[in-house]
């Protein structure tokens, strides 16, 4: 059912059509690069995630166990479920009791998937290393949360029938009717392409514009009603997932995070409402990025983070804990499978180096 959902959404005769009437969306009308499967070669592994297939909840959830199951020291378990009833798993590793700790993230937005496998393939990085005789875990603490917004992501992946309760798909339902003169109901692809390229929550919200900040009420907000993409929400921090994420940087006191979204090979490194140490720490951050990935920074004033409601904004302007979003990939969200094995070349060494760098070594 999935891959048939997202061949379907590759298949756009109306692009054209659907760009005139809608001048907002065009240039983003396209499909997922999925019809690649069969020629892409795939890795040899008991890991999903290293396998160049599209990555689901449910892979997700079996790769967790299969890590706790080949590597000692890994604990996972949930922060939060979501309105559809999934967890947002957290994996732990290295020394719980470490005065340092690092959060890394993927999949706030829900088309942006690809990030997921990425993260999951850096716990894999820092355990790999660890057994090959590495001291950092002794000495920090990282947590991951590879998927932020499942809900979304199972929106985007397989449509109306990725959800698991009948509440949600009528929720789901009402926030595509409310959009009738897109001509949704109308028109297969249209239809198609608006689940396909689902950035939000089951609720219609953009999790990366709800975040409490100062900036929250002066924010432009293009949508303005439950939407697949840029909704700010009726209020800051109204969504789950939000309070979660809020709730659990509160109270691990995180010493630098590592948010993780597609698209553009850019590098978001810091608010400019950030302090001077905030915005030093964001930059030597964005710096090691750069070192292995060659993707270009973001000048905060360049940006839009004048009134930023994402969670980077948040945690510069008022957390001051420094962080980095680092876009990987490249064309249109979701990014095909096909570039995981490049992302991942460009991405390895990232998260090793930025533990020494918070370590001070």
């Amino acid at each position: 059912m999935q891959k048939r959902y997202i061949w379907t959404a590759i298949t756009l005769t109306t692009c054209i059509t659907m760009a005139q009437a809608m001048p907002v969306l065009a240039g983003r009308i396209i499909g997922h690069a999925s019809a690649n499967y069969a020629t892409t070669q795939n890795v040899s592994t008991d890991f999903n995630f290293l396998g160049s297939e599209m990555y689901t909840y449910q892979k997700m959830e079996g790769d967790i166990n299969l890590l706790k199951q080949k590597y000692e020291g890994v604990t996972s378990d949930s922060i939060g479920t979501t309105p559809d009833g999934r967890n947002m798993y957290r994996i732990t590793i290295g020394n719980k009791d470490a005065g340092k700790k690092i959060l890394v993230v993927g999949a706030i937005h829900a088309r942006e998937y690809i990030t997921t496998p990425l993260v999951m393939r850096q716990i894999k990085e820092m355990l790999d290393k660890r057994d090959e005789g590495d001291k950092s875990l002794d000495e920090v603490c990282i947590e991951y949360i590879p998927m932020v917004n499942p809900d979304g992501v199972a929106i985007s992946q397989s449509g109306i029938n990725g959800l698991n309760k009948e509440e949600s798909k009528k929720k789901l339902q009402e926030i595509i009717d409310s959009w009738s003169e897109w001509g949704l109901k109308e028109n297969q692809d249209k239809y198609n392409w608006f689940l396909n390229k689902w950035k939000n929550n089951l609720n219609g919200v953009d999790i990366n514009h709800n975040f409490p900040t100062q900036g929250w009420k002066d924010r432009a907000d293009s949508r303005k009603r439950p939407s697949n993409e840029h909704y700010k929400g009726p209020s800051a921090g109204s969504e789950s997932e939000t309070q979660y994420l809020i709730n659990l940087v509160n109270n691990e006191k995180f010493a630098a995070v590592l948010n993780y979204h597609a698209q553009g090979q850019i590098i978001y490194w810091s608010n400019q409402h950030a302090s001077a140490e905030v915005a030093a720490k964001d930059k030597a951050m964005a710096d090691i990025v750069v070192s292995h990935t060659g993707y270009k920074l973001v000048s905060p004033e360049a940006d839009g983070s004048k009134y930023g409601t994402g969670f980077k904004d948040w945690l510069d302007w008022e957390k001051g804990i420094p962080n980095v979003t680092v876009e990987v990939g490249i064309g249109t969200s979701p990014v095909p499978e096909t570039q995981i094995e490049n992302i991942w070349q460009q991405n390895k060494g990232v998260l090793p180096d930025i533990v020494k760098y918070v370590l001070g070594k």
